[in-house]
C-alpha cells in the first residue's frame, strides 16, 4: 500500500505552514478503524501546533467493516456540530464549567476539493494532541482503578445527561443539530456462517473455565441473540426508553486518556468519536466497567461504581433543570440487564481479545483482514482468563445473561 500523505497542510491549518513533522502516533493494536498521526507544525506567525491527524485507512476490508466514509463524517460532526451545541445548551442553562471530555478541535476536511462532500483518501480530522497537556493512555491489560473509574463515569454521565436534557428541554434544537447523525444504518453484513465462526472464536476463551462450560448453552444463546444487533447503529429498538442518549459505544482503555498529577488522576477525556449512536446510555456504562476497570475493583466495588454513575447522571440532569422523575436506580439496573442480553455481552467478550492480546500477535490496521476478526488471537495474556471468568459469573449472577 502507498504511504499516507497529508496534502495541502496550509489549507487544513488555515495558515502558511513553515515546517511540519508527521509521524505515526499509534502502535499495532492501539486502533482498528483509523490511520492516526502526530503532526507538529510551525505556522507563519511562529505559532506552534501539536495535533493529532486522523485519516481513513487504506485497507479496503477495514474501510468496509467500519463504514469509514460514514463514521469519519460522523466523527467530524461530533467535533464541529454536536459538541459546540451541547456546550451552548449547558451555557444557556447557567453552567460555567462546560463539557470538556474531548480534545480541542482544529479543523477537518472531506476532500481536497472544497466543494466536495464526498469523503476520500485526502480526508483529515485535526484535533489537539492532548499528550502535550499531560494526558496518557493507561495499560489496557491493567485497566483503571476505583478513583479513576469514578472520574471517568462522572465525565460519561455529563455527556449522557446533557444530550438527554437537550432532547427533553429543546427537542427542536436536538432534531436540527443532532438528528442527522442518528440515522439508522448497518456497519457491515453478517452472514450466518461468519456469525457462527465468530462466536466459536469468542467461546474459545471460555473453554478452560468449568463454570462457563457448565453454562455454555446459555452463553451461546445470548451471544447468538446479541449478534442480531452487532452491526446495527442507531437501532430504534434501543430508543424506546428514557435512558437514551448519545452513546460513545467504544469506551475502553485505548479511547480514554487520563491526566495524573502527583499520583492523583485529575481529568479524563474520550477520543475516537467514530462509532457513537443514539441508544441506551447503559451500554457505555456496562461496556466500560466490564472491559476496562481493574478486576479487584470490580470484585469489591462494582455496585459502588454503578450507583456512582447513576447519582452523577441525575445530578447533571438537575444542574440542567431537566426532569429526573422517570429515572430510578432499579430502572437503570433493569435497563442495563436488557442491553447485556441484547447486544453488550458479545461486545464485552469481543474486546477481551484486543485488550489481552500479546504484542507479537497485534497487527497494524492496514494489515488486518477478515480472519483476524473472525478467528482472533489464539494466545492471550495471563490476566484474560480470570477477567473473562468474572465477567460471565457476574453477569449470570445478576440475571443479565
Amino acid at each position: 500500500m502507498p504511504p499516507y500523505e497529508i496534502k495541502n497542510l496550509n489549507d487544513i491549518f488555515d495558515s502558511e505552514v513553515v515546517s511540519a513533522s508527521i509521524t505515526n502516533l499509534t502502535s499495532a493494536g492501539d486502533n482498528y478503524a483509523s490511520a492516526i498521526f502526530s503532526v507538529d507544525a510551525t505556522l507563519k506567525d511562529d505559532h506552534s501546533i501539536r495535533a493529532v491527524a486522523k485519516m481513513i485507512p487504506q485497507n479496503e476490508f477495514i474501510r468496509r467493516l467500519f463504514r469509514s466514509e460514514k463514521t469519519f463524517r460522523n466523527e467530524v460532526g461530533y467535533y464541529r456540530t454536536i459538541a459546540p451545541c451541547l456546550r451552548k445548551f449547558q451555557e444557556e442553562r447557567g453552567l460555567s464549567g462546560l463539557l470538556s471530555s474531548y480534545p480541542d478541535f482544529y479543523n477537518a476536511r472531506f476532500s481536497l476539493q472544497p466543494s466536495s462532500d464526498q469523503v476520500d483518501n485526502d480526508a483529515v480530522l485535526l484535533i489537539k494532541n492532548i499528550k502535550t497537556d499531560g494526558f496518557t493512555i493507561m495499560d489496557r491489560k491493567v485497566g483503571f482503578d476505583f478513583d479513576q473509574s469514578k472520574l471517568i463515569l462522572d465525565k460519561m454521565a455529563e455527556l449522557h445527561a446533557t444530550v438527554s436534557a437537550l432532547k427533553t428541554v429543546k427537542p427542536d434544537v436536538f432534531d436540527k443539530e443532532l438528528g442527522e447523525f442518528f440515522d439508522e444504518f448497518d456497519m457491515y453484513e453478517s452472514k450466518p456462517e461468519s456469525v457462527g465462526q465468530f462466536i466459536n472464536s469468542l467461546v474459545d476463551i471460555l473453554v478452560d473455565d468449568e463454570f462457563c462450560v457448565q453454562n455454555m448453552a446459555k452463553i451461546r444463546e445470548t451471544l447468538h441473540s446479541n449478534s442480531r444487533f452487532a452491526a446495527s447503529k442507531n437501532c430504534k429498538e434501543f430508543q424506546n426508553t428514557p435512558y437514551v442518549s448519545l452513546v460513545h459505544t467504544d469506551m475502553w482503555t485505548n479511547n480514554i486518556m487520563v491526566k495524573v498529577v502527583d499520583g492523583k488522576t485529575v481529568d479524563a477525556k474520550f477520543v475516537d468519536y467514530q462509532m457513537y449512536e443514539y441508544s441506551s446510555l447503559t451500554r457505555d456504562v456496562v461496556f466500560f466497567l466490564f472491559s476496562s476497570v481493574q478486576l479487584p475493583v470490580l470484585e469489591k466495588q462494582l455496585d459502588d461504581l454503578l450507583l456512582h454513575y447513576f447519582e452523577s447522571f441525575v445530578k447533571w440532569l438537575e444542574k440542567l433543570n431537566s426532569d429526573t422523575s422517570v429515572f430510578t436506580f432499579q430502572g437503570f439496573l433493569k435497563e442495563m440487564g436488557l442491553v447485556v442480553k441484547q447486544v453488550e455481552f458479545i461486545h464485552i467478550l469481543l474486546m477481551m481479545k484486543p485488550i489481552f492480546a500479546l504484542d507479537k500477535d497485534t497487527k497494524e490496521v492496514d494489515n488486518l483482514q477478515r480472519d483476524d476478526f473472525l478467528n482472533g488471537m489464539k494466545e492471550l495474556a495471563e490476566g484474560c482468563k480470570p477477567k473473562v471468568s468474572f465477567v460471565v459469573r457476574e453477569l449470570m449472577r445478576r440475571g443479565w445473561i
